[in-house]
């Protein structure tokens, strides 16, 4: 039996700065609030001090340390009374003027109707993040790019300048705004707070500290032994400092907020990355990897999502992807082919992984056991599935099946189906299949034969595989329609592993349910649960 484990680094909302997360944010204000107040027609100065008015050029010392002018453009929309009521709309909103002092560090952009106004414009809706004030532009030495959660925006790169283009435009109320910036410590891309393996699940805690539990015969728990924990253990050396975290079939992976990785587990081909194929059981540096922004680990190899927006794997050679197949262990990080820039998001299932563009076009690679790298994937290189070349933001992979997250909260499956996980009656497809009601999805996670989605009303959906209690609604049954999860609501963030799942409230609650088998629901027993309980000491 082949097992699943899955990283699906997609959107998440602002709740993500509510105890666990898997982005450890060290928020550090390296220039405080400044405010301005435009009529949307020209370049203003940010001016800390007073209120400006439109037209007027002020400088001011307010960049990262630095004593550059930061000059904002916006750009504005009006739709007259046939077409919505006469209302304006924030297209996009151009900074220029950074210095190199603000390298390596986010940006941080809110808006306001009024100089008055205190609570920021949502200005993301669903489903590209559920309401979201805050767009975050990450910048690395000097190039500019979609920071964390911040899948509603486009953002275009120049010297010492960069412009954010809002996908669904921000109403305002009036012709007159107020913006606010702030930098902060770069903060990478991870889609969930917790990560499930095959009988194991890991968490990455606000404070940047891994703890895992369940089984660990690999050391997959990473705490320098084989014991396995029915409560949570601390991850050795991995104590603070980690941005993201991917569990593996008896490995795992840990995004380092300077952008490094570290594995630990099983590492029978090399997937570990650190040029051996010794168990590790505690975390080791993958050799030659940088710039990382999010994981994605399937059962023999791993995959990294750069910064720069290419893709690397590592691992059994039937899966990285580089084009040259073969069961040969590749122990360091490949290229994967034909994927160098422009992916926004990766997601791997047990054998196979797919890429999200920033075209909204899905590639994937790796085996295609019961249809899972779709109708258009390949093997040892990236193919396009078919029917998916536009309009999706997010991906997940499960045992032998794939998931994607439509721009519309909608979601397609493909691949293995014998027990309704991808939304259809059983029986597989290689073909994107449209499952029936949902359409508020804002991120998902495929187990092993089991598929959930969270809504933009913080419920959590799921179908497919049931025996276990991996639906979560009380019950034993498989099916291909979708059902709610019992007890659950402001979830923030989902995971599946094989057959159990997790999820996390916005209050910093982490519950899970499904198998039990090796303590991986983390409550301190053995016992299945058919509905969520709680992990213990999560918070």
């Amino acid at each position: 039996m082949s097992y699943h484990y899955h990283d699906d680094p997609v959107e998440e909302s602002a709740v993500r700065r509510i105890l666990p997360k898997f982005i450890a944010a060290s928020v550090l204000m390296l220039f405080t609030f400044f405010y301005y107040q435009t009529t949307l027609a020209s370049n203003i100065a940010l001016n800390s001090s007073r209120s400006i008015e439109f037209g007027q050029s002020v400088s001011t010392t307010a960049a990262c340390a630095g004593s550059d002018n930061l000059l904002v453009t916006p750009k504005s929309s009006f739709v007259n009374a046939a077409n919505g009521g006469g209302s304006y709309y924030l297209s996009s909103v151009r900074i220029s003027g950074i210095p190199a002092s603000c390298e390596g560090k986010d940006i941080s952009i809110s808006f306001y109707d009024s100089v008055t106004a205190s609570s920021a414009l949502p200005i993301f809706t669903p489903p590209f993040e559920s309401a979201k004030s805050v767009a975050t532009v990450s910048n690395d030495a000097g190039y500019f790019q979609q920071g964390f959660q911040s899948t509603g925006t486009e953002v275009s790169s120049g010297s010492g300048t960069f412009t954010v283009t809002f996908k669904t435009p921000v109403a305002l109320s009036t012709d007159a705004m107020k913006v606010t910036l702030q930098s902060t410590a770069h903060r990478d891309w991870a889609e969930a707070t917790v990560s499930n393996g095959n009988n194991y699940s890991c968490a990455l805690l606000n404070s940047g500290e891994v703890k895992c539990w369940g089984a660990n015969d690999y050391g997959n728990l990473g705490d320098g032994t084989t014991t396995q924990r029915l409560t949570p253990t601390t991850v050795s050396g991995l104590g603070s400092g980690v941005s993201a975290i991917a569990a593996g079939d008896r490995h795992a992976c840990a995004v380092l907020d300077t952008g490094k990785v570290r594995c630990w587990g099983t590492n029978n081909f090399g997937q570990l990355g650190d040029g051996t194929t010794t168990q590790r059981n505690t975390p080791v540096d993958v050799a030659g990897l940088s710039g990382v922004r999010a994981m994605s680990v399937g059962a023999h190899f791993s995959c990294a999502l750069l910064r720069t927006g290419g893709v690397q794997c590592w691992g059994r050679g039937t899966m990285v992807g580089n084009g040259a197949g073969g069961e040969v262990a590749r122990f360091s990080p490949l290229n994967v082919s034909g994927l160098s820039s422009g992916v926004i998001a990766i997601a791997s299932g047990n054998y196979h992984t797919c890429a999200v563009l920033d075209t909204g076009a899905v590639r994937c690679w790796g085996a295609d056991g019961r249809g899972a790298v779709g109708n258009g994937g390949g093997g040892n290189s990236p193919g396009t599935i078919t029917g998916l070349s536009a309009g999706v933001i997010g991906i997940t992979g499960g045992d032998r099946h794939t998931c994607a997250l439509l721009s519309t909260g909608g979601v397609q499956c493909w691949g293995w189906n014998d027990l309704g996980q991808i939304g259809i009656t059983p029986g597989d497809n290689s073909n994107p299949q449209t499952v029936s009601g949902i359409s508020s999805a804002v991120s998902l996670s495929a187990g092993g034969q089991t598929s959930c989605a969270r809504l933009s009303s913080g419920a959590v959906n799921c179908w497919g595989a049931g025996a276990n209690g991996q639906r979560g609604n009380g019950t034993t049954t498989d099916s291909h329609i979708p059902v709610t999860v019992s007890g659950l609501s402001s979830v923030v963030a989902i995971s599946n592993g094989y057959n159990h799942a997790c999820a996390l409230a916005s209050s910093g609650a982490l519950k899970c349910w499904g198998s039990n088998g090796n303590g991986r629901l983390g409550d301190g027993t053995t016992t299945n649960s058919l509905t969520p309980v709680s992990v213990t000491g999560i918070p």
